[in-house]
């Protein structure tokens, strides 16, 4: 959900195709949409490892310091802006509110109904989909540590181990919610992992994407049909199901696609899918989806309580005043913090 420093243009196509797949799933219950998630989360990965790799050659202590500064500010004023709206709409959710605000909602989703017999009401509505801006806070806080201060060679190893991890990770933790397979921070490591796995191959041999963008292809497009026929052959091959097939090869093959989708996308310079993703609409939606995501199933809900029109109109209500909301905050917030973390950045010497 959160962009990085350097735009790469189809990214921001990606972005903007994940937030409306997420969208289209909370409003519409269209099929596989929350996978969206999945989307943003190697993005993150890639997005978040390139930059590190790059600060590499700054004094470690120094490096630290701008890249918390800068995730800092570019995460937390719109998050809490977002909670303070939610909050003083449904006053029911606060007593929640401690971990929305310590980026742990994905603990709370994940564990503490069942460790601590905290009600995942508390969560609920509007706040349903915070739990993935935990799990990337918590990326953002660990990584640094591993890829700025771990020799350059210890990293593909370190990125491929995290990618077997998350698998088994997630079978362990399946008998006690199935949330909690979901929304842990290290039973999706495997997506964060595999984009930081790319960004390495970027950085180490930047003509090997290059090179093997058909078989990107290829594999996205193995990895997809493998997925929908398993969907097709096996009515348990669901993330409702929590079963033991989809919590392996499930997530597994999501992490395939999805790595797969950002190796093609980044060398394709032509073709219909470069020009979707580079079409100025499209961008400017990614550009501005940290807030549409973290806001669209408040103005979801508020189109549906206060107007009450059925499922199609208040999607298209919600949309549009989610797209507005989203374009205000990025003028008047979002862009102005960004030039902040950029004079920062050039006045640190």
């Amino acid at each position: 959900m959160v962009d990085s420093d350097d735009r790469i243009a189809p990214f921001d196509g990606l972005r903007g195709l994940a937030f409306l797949a997420v969208f289209m799933h909370h409003a519409l219950a269209l099929p596989l949409g929350w996978m969206g998630v999945d989307m943003f989360f190697v993005l993150s990965g890639f997005l978040i490892t390139r930059k590190l790799l790059r600060l590499r050659s700054e004094p470690a202590g120094w490096a630290m310091r701008q890249f918390y500064l800068r995730r800092a500010l570019r995460i937390v004023p719109p998050y809490y802006l977002a909670l303070t709206m939610i909050y003083v709409a449904y006053p029911g959710l606060r007593p929640g509110s401690p971990w929305y605000f310590a980026f742990a909602s994905n603990v709370l989703d994940g564990l503490a109904p069942a460790l601590f017999g905290i009600s995942r009401e508390v969560g609920g509505g509007p706040l349903r989909a915070m739990w993935s801006i935990a799990v990337e806070a918590q990326f953002y806080l660990v990584w640094p540590w591993f890829v700025l201060l771990l020799p350059r060679r210890a990293l593909p190893a370190l990125f491929v181990a995290l990618v077997a991890a998350a698998p088994l990770c997630r079978v362990l933790v399946q008998g006690m919610d199935r949330q909690a397979v979901y929304c842990l921070t290290p039973c999706r490591m495997d997506l964060l992992a595999g984009g930081a796995l790319v960004a390495h191959i970027e950085d180490g041999r930047p003509g090997w994407i290059g090179a093997h963008r058909r078989q990107a292809a290829l594999v996205a497009a193995l990895s997809a049909g493998l997925f929908l026929g398993l969907t097709a052959a096996d009515r348990q091959f669901r993330a409702l199901s929590n079963g033991t097939l989809f919590n392996t090869a499930g997530y597994g093959l999501s992490t395939v696609f999805f790595t797969a989708v950002i190796l093609y996308v980044r060398v394709a310079p032509t073709g219909p899918s470069s020009r979707l993703l580079r079409a100025p609409a499209l961008r400017y939606v990614g550009r501005i989806s940290y807030m549409t995501y973290l806001t669209h199933l408040f103005f979801l809900q508020m189109a549906d309580a206060r107007f009450g029109l059925g499922r199609w109109p208040s999607a298209a209500l919600g949309l549009i005043a989610t797209l507005s909301f989203s374009s205000f905050t990025w003028f008047v917030m979002e862009k102005p913090l960004s030039r902040l973390r950029l004079v920062r950045e050039t006045h640190s010497f």
